[in-house]
């Protein structure tokens, strides 16, 4: 395969460049098997360029942009490519093994399976043409990528990192997903038929709408996930992890609140600690409860109603809050890692630091990773909040504090935020940062 020098890589560059701004003498970059492995391509911008069959090996490509370009059949093993776009790019049959993909945004990129046609040294197309080959995808590190719509039909994406992915509508029809990290990953309408899941960990991953006939599932961790057990009826090898609830009687969970409310009063002394950890809680009336350090991680509270409830230093991780009712809600300390919190109300909720515990602790709200697409912050008080890779779209955040809160990564797409005060702030990676509208 043919290397380039700086000097003529540059000028292939340089053409390109004019070419996407419709200059005269600009050229389409074709770089069709060239060896470019370990080259830095970082920030450049390749959309529309032929990479066919390139080796890209260790090539570093973070930032690049390769929207609608022709990766078909190439070599991009252990590969930069954090924060590439690659949405809508041609990736069938290439080998992205042990590549970083981390944040990338490869919306309807296609990565099914392809026929090669192998050469012999001398250029002679070999009597046999390979059909059988898929897209390796195995163990890629694309934590917070978007592969929404994207074709992974058949691909292998063993161990594969997908931790907090967006993988709406995306294909993996017969994909390999043995041992894949899907933690947080939004799956919605995704058709996973046929796919293979065994060992996979699906971790407060959402799967409404999506497609499991025949799909392979054993050892499978669906703690906190969201999904409709109807689905699980068409998968087959069924074994799996985290997916029975624990039910509690209207009379039990007064006496679990009781004990609580002593434990929490004699500092431990008597009473019992409210352990409530994968249980199903739709619906409750929980209003002013006090449930301050207790563990509701994983457990269902959809609809419930808490509103006013004391949850300072609760542990809500992974937990089904969607349209729930926390308006007005002590939320000090609380911990909502990759809860699911879309439609909630939670106006005038307080979500600042617990202070001083113990004399020097600060504990600030811990929402990393949860999912409040449309809920209502009006008002709330979010004063140093961990809001990392938290999909805030569409949210109402008006007039709300987020002094010094740490949204670094998160999604904030359509949310209003009129009168909201992000002063100090950390806002790196921040996607769809809202306009904030101050008060005559």
């Amino acid at each position: 395969m043919r290397q380039l020098n700086s000097q003529e890589l540059r000028q292939i560059l340089q053409l390109h460049e004019r070419y996407l701004a419709e200059k005269r003498d600009g050229r389409r970059a074709v770089l069709a098997y060239y060896d470019l492995s370990a080259a830095d391509l970082s920030g450049q911008d390749l959309s529309n360029a032929d990479l066919t069959g390139a080796r890209l090996n260790r090539t570093v490509l973070n930032n690049t942009k390769l929207r609608n370009a022709s990766l078909l059949g190439a070599d991009l093993r252990v590969a930069n490519l954090n924060n590439a776009d690659l949405s809508g790019a041609d990736l069938r049959g290439s080998c992205l093994r042990g590549a970083q993909l981390n944040r990338a945004r490869m919306k309807h990129a296609d990565m099914r399976k392809t026929l090669v046609m192998r050469f012999n040294e001398n250029g002679a197309a070999r009597d046999k043409v390979m059909e059988d080959t898929r897209t390796d995808l195995s163990s890629v590190e694309a934590r917070d990528a978007d592969l929404t719509g994207a074709k992974l039909g058949e691909s292998s994406c063993v161990r594969a990192n997908l931790t907090d992915a967006i993988l709406t509508d995306t294909d993996f029809c017969g994909a390999d997903l043995r041992n894949a990290d899907m933690t947080g990953s939004v799956l919605q309408r995704a058709d996973l038929s046929g796919a293979k899941l065994n060992g996979a960990i699906l971790r407060g991953a959402v799967l409404t709408d999506a497609k499991l006939v025949g799909a392979e599932m054993q050892d499978v961790d669906i703690s906190g996930a969201i999904i409709d057990p109807k689905l699980l009826q068409e998968a087959k090898l069924l074994r799996l992890t985290g997916f029975d609830l624990k039910q509690i009687t209207l009379e039990d969970l007064r006496e679990v609140l009781r004990l609580h409310a002593l434990w929490l009063d004699t500092k431990g002394g008597s009473g019992r600690r409210a352990v409530l950890s994968e249980h199903d809680l739709t619906g409750r009336d929980l209003r002013t409860a006090n449930l301050a350090l207790a563990n509701l991680a994983r457990a269902v509270l959809r609809g419930a109603d808490l509103t006013r409830a004391s949850l300072a230093m609760c542990d809500l991780s992974l937990s089904d809050l969607r349209d729930a009712h926390l308006d007005h809600a002590d939320l000090r300390g609380v911990k909502l890692v990759r809860a699911h919190l879309s439609g909630a109300s939670m106006v005038r909720a307080n979500l600042s630091p617990l202070d001083n515990v113990g004399g020097k602790f600060d504990f600030p709200a811990n929402l990393e990773g949860a999912k409040l697409g449309g809920a209502n912050l009006e008002n709330a008080r979010l004063h140093q909040a961990k809001l990392a890779g938290a999909d805030l779209s569409r949210t109402n955040l008006d007039s709300a504090d987020l002094t010094s809160a740490d949204l670094n990564g998160a999604n904030l797409s359509d949310a209003a935020a009129d009168n909201a005060n992000f002063d100090g702030a950390i806002l790196a990676e921040t996607r769809g940062m809202p306009q904030v509208a101050e008060a005559d």
